[in-house]
This record gives structure tokens, sequence and C-alpha cells, in this order.
């Protein structure tokens, strides 16, 4: 089985406490990573037995800066990934590990749109991110219902 690690941080002051959530990705990961629908992403390949990213929490300013120099959005948004691996032809595995890239999370915007705990709402987004990490995105119908339904199966597992 594939094995995957990650690193929290914050971008700026947050009241976020991020050993809340480790315990919450890491299970998270094990389900997402034993899924068969999974399977047809890049990134499950021989060479490839790790991989990692990193998971970055903010406010609203904050994103909004990214959005606007990046996807030219002058914006906040809930979530923004950074694909390193999927995106790139010349992406690099080393020693059998995949840099996928960054996820980076808004803590107020999810926290205007949660439907129930600002903690669900958390791990969704996160959950999105690895998604897209991972390459699945969501231009079409179907593609948007894959990833809802991935979405909701794991956090419904949690």
């Amino acid at each position: 089985m594939m094995k995957s690690s990650f690193t929290l941080t914050k971008l700026d002051k947050n009241n976020l406490v991020l050993k809340d959530y480790k315990k919450k990705i890491k299970k998270m990961l094990e389900i997402f990573l034993q899924l068969e629908e999974i399977k047809t992403s890049r990134v499950f390949c021989p060479e490839i037995t790790r991989v990692r990213f990193c998971i970055c929490f903010c406010n609203d300013k904050t994103i909004q800066e990214i959005n606007k120099q990046y996807r030219n959005k002058d914006c906040p948004t809930d979530v923004i990934t950074f694909s390193l691996f999927v995106d790139d032809d010349n992406s690099v595995v080393y020693r059998k590990t995949a840099d996928l890239g960054e996820i980076i999370v808004s803590i107020e915007t999810a926290q205007r749109q949660k439907k129930e705990s600002l903690e669900k709402e958390i791990l969704t987004l996160i959950l999105h991110g690895i998604l897209h990490l991972f390459g699945f995105d969501h231009l079409t119908k179907k593609d948007y219902d894959f990833i809802v339904k991935i979405q909701d199966k794991i956090i419904g597992e949690l």
C-alpha cells in the first residue's frame, strides 16, 4: 500500500489548533489511498510508494492575495491547490517518493460556508485539495459528481 506524509502550517495568525487535525487527516488519507476509484490517478505507478504534500491554513486576506497573484481572481476562496506532480510532465520521483504539492485553506471562508461543523468543512476542503493533487478535477458535471461522491464517502467514515 502507498504511504503518505504531510506537513501542516499556518501562513498567518489564526486560532486553528493544528494538532487537532493531524489524526483525522491521517485517517482520511488511509481511507483515500485504499479506494479503488482513485487508482486511475497517475500517482499510482510502480515507481511511487510514498506521497507527500503540505497543507497550509490562512485567513481571507492571505488567500485573496494568493488567488489574485496565481489565478487572477481578486477575491478570497475556500481552498487553492498547487499541484506539483500530476500537472507537470517533468515531475520527479526521488527515492520512490512523489512531492504532490500544496493545499491552502482559508479558515475564515470555511467558517462562513460551513453547513455543519468547522472541522468537517476544513476536512472536506483538505480532501478536495488532495483529490486535485492526485489529478482529479471538476470541469464537467460527471467529474464534479465523482469528487463529491469521494468526499462524502470519506468524510462519512471519519
